[in-house]
């Protein structure tokens, strides 16, 4: 199985269609979750709008699978975890071009 699903090697999976996180992908991880948030179940409103959390961590794979709809309260405490690759490119961005011959 590959990362973005399949079953089989040889199944092509049109990955461009997972690289941005697409209001068509939003609204079908909404519905999964019945437009309440997967970890307290309060319900999404005007004043409750979802955050979507990245459950294997790889901000690229936006995947419906890999996504949970989350409150902004239930969200901070994924928040570091969703901005660490941010951090982690800043760091390697700014020290690359010493390692660069």
């Amino acid at each position: 199985m590959s990362f973005f699903g399949g079953g089989t090697p040889n199944e092509k999976i049109d990955k461009s269609k997972y690289e941005h996180l697409t209001m068509s992908i939003r609204q079908t991880v909404l519905e999964r979750a019945h437009h309440r948030c997967q970890k307290c179940s309060v319900k999404f409103n005007a004043s409750v709008h979802p955050r979507f959390e990245h459950i294997s961590g790889s901000l690229k794979d936006n995947r419906p699978t890999n996504l949970r709809a989350l409150c902004s309260a239930c969200f901070k405490f994924v928040e570091k975890k969703e901005n660490r690759k941010g951090i982690v490119g800043n760091v390697r961005n700014a020290f690359g071009g010493i390692f660069k011959k």
